[in-house]
């Protein structure tokens, strides 16, 4: 509600506002009361800016409720349904070692974080659920196709879609020296990368793909529209380390779902 709120600032210090626009975005609202022509006065500034002069109370008192800065807590945002319109205070992730259940890290709203295991200088990063449930069968897969080598209690994480690219996992994801990113072959898989990269420039990030790549997409029935490409192609070209990928998707004109994986 940022602009519901400079609004009523601006109309609060006699400043001018664009009437129009604050009409479009007060009709836009779930009002109780329903604005009416004779609620609102205004004088004409210039072009489409106006100085409001009167507006109804009742009127007024509903879009203060509304208005009021909710941006640091959710559950005050909730009294008015709007919880969804701020960010949560916090974050946590999945982890786990080596055939061990998983556990969760809890992180803050500062990026400090409690982490129940060591973290390795090496982390494996799953994107989907059901490859991290079968996580065992997916480190055998990667190892026989890919470079890909488990070592002794190396962290596995569950990437769940492009949440691990939060700002706030940042001071936990840094302590790791390199990431090896098990994603989709997909333009969902190349965007978690590169907004990893971007998070961590420090860190060094692989892209694991297995070797059987080129013949696994063949065997793909369906082609991904010209948009969906070029999106692809955008990333390769923004994204050097993700080019050899965003190739492949481009002249095969495929994509692949890791699920695949689990059903050699």
């Amino acid at each position: 509600m940022s602009r519901l709120s400079n609004y009523i600032k601006n109309i609060d210090a006699k400043k001018p506002i664009n009437l129009n626009a604050f009409y479009k975005l007060v009709d836009s609202l779930r009002l109780t009361y329903k604005r009416e022509v004779q609620d609102v006065i205004a004088t004409k500034h210039k072009g489409q800016l106006y100085i409001i002069t009167l507006i109804n109370d009742a009127l007024m008192s509903e879009l203060r409720v509304l208005a009021i800065d909710n941006s640091h807590s959710r559950a005050a945002a909730a009294i008015q349904n709007k919880s969804h319109s701020v960010n949560v205070n916090g974050s946590f992730l999945l982890i786990s070692e080596p055939f061990l259940s998983p556990v969760v890290v809890m992180i803050d709203a500062d990026g400090q974080y409690n982490c129940p295991i060591p973290q390795s200088k090496q982390v494996l990063v799953i994107e989907n659920r059901q490859n991290f449930i079968d996580a065992d069968q997916m480190v055998r897969f990667l190892e026989q196709h890919t470079a890909f080598k488990l070592l002794p209690k190396m962290n596995i994480i569950f990437s769940e879609g492009n949440e691990i690219s939060n700002a706030l996992h940042k001071k936990f994801l840094s302590q790791y020296d390199q990431l090896h990113l098990c994603m989709d072959v997909d333009l969902g898989g190349l965007t978690i990368a590169r907004n990893l990269m971007s998070l961590l420039p420090d860190s060094q990030i692989n892209f694991l793909v297995p070797d059987d790549i080129s013949e696994r997409l063949d065997k793909i029935i369906e082609r991904e529209q010209t948009g969906y490409i070029d999106e692809v192609i955008q990333i390769g070209l923004s994204t050097p380390l993700l080019a050899p990928v965003a190739k492949l998707i481009k002249d095969k004109q495929k994509t692949l779902e890791q699920e695949s994986y689990l059903h050699e």
